[in-house]
C-alpha cells in the first residue's frame, strides 16, 4: 500500500492529468510540480514508487500515465456514492455536478428533516436517514459522505459502515471511527482554516 502522502499527491496528478488530456503530447514532471506546488524531485519519486511509468526525455505521456495512476489509484470506474446530511454543505455536494465526470455517481442523499427532503429539487434520489441501511444496501452504495453536524456522525459512520461502504469522506466536525478496513479521510474545513491562517 502507498503511503498516504504518495496516494494524495498521486491522486491530485491524476486530477491534473484529467483536466490537460485533452491536449496531446507530454507533461514533464517541473510542469506537473509547478502545478501542485511541489518539487519535480517529489513528483518522479511518487510515480516511480508505482514502478509502472519511465520518465524520458519528453516527460511523461499524459494519456499514458493517466491510464496507469488511473489503474493503480483504482480509478478507472466510477464508484457508486450518497451524501447523508442535506443542510448547505450537502446540497452543495449533491448538486455538484463535476462528481459524475470524475467518476464518483452520486446515486442518493438522505436527511432526518422530512420537510427539507420534500422541498429539495434535484434529479437524485433522496431518502429519510431512517433509510439509509436499506438503500445503500439495495443500490450497493461503495462510498459515504458525511455532512451532518458532530453529534450525529458517529451514528450515521456506523451504519454506513454496517450496511456496507467502503469508503469514507467526512466532511463533520468529529472525530469518527470506522474499522480498519474502511478508508477514513476526514475533511476538517476549520482546521485547514487555522493554518492558512497560522501561514500568513
Amino acid at each position: 500500500m502507498l503511503p498516504t502522502n504518495t496516494a494524495e499527491r498521486l491522486c491530485k496528478i491524476y486530477g491534473i492529468l484529467q483536466m490537460i488530456k485533452k491536449d496531446s503530447g507530454y507533461v514533464s514532471s517541473k510542469e506537473l510540480a509547478s502545478m501542485m506546488g511541489t518539487t519535480d524531485f517529489t513528483i518522479r519519486k511518487d510515480i516511480s514508487a508505482l514502478n509502472l511509468v519511465s520518465f524520458g526525455r519528453r516527460g511523461y505521456h499524459i494519456g499514458e500515465l493517466s491510464s496507469v495512476l488511473g489503474k493503480a489509484l483504482q480509478l478507472s470506474r466510477p464508484y457508486r456514492s450518497c451524501i447523508v446530511g442535506l443542510g448547505r454543505l450537502g446540497s452543495a455536494l449533491l448538486d455538484y455536478e463535476s462528481f459524475r465526470g470524475d467518476g464518483f455517481d452520486i446515486v442518493a442523499g438522505f436527511d432526518s428533516n422530512i420537510n427539507k427532503i420534500e422541498r429539495i429539487r434535484t434529479q437524485i434520489a433522496v431518502y429519510p436517514v431512517s433509510e439509509l441501511d436499506q438503500v445503500v444496501k439495495n443500490k450497493s452504495i461503495e462510498v459515504g459522505i458525511i455532512a451532518v453536524p458532530h453529534n450525529s456522525a458517529q451514528e450515521v459512520a456506523t451504519t454506513l459502515v454496517k450496511s456496507g461502504v467502503k469508503g469514507i469522506l467526512n466532511f463533520s466536525p468529529a472525530q469518527i471511527k470506522v474499522p480498519s478496513e474502511v478508508v477514513l479521510y476526514n475533511m476538517d474545513f476549520t482546521s485547514a482554516l487555522r493554518f492558512v491562517v497560522s501561514q500568513i
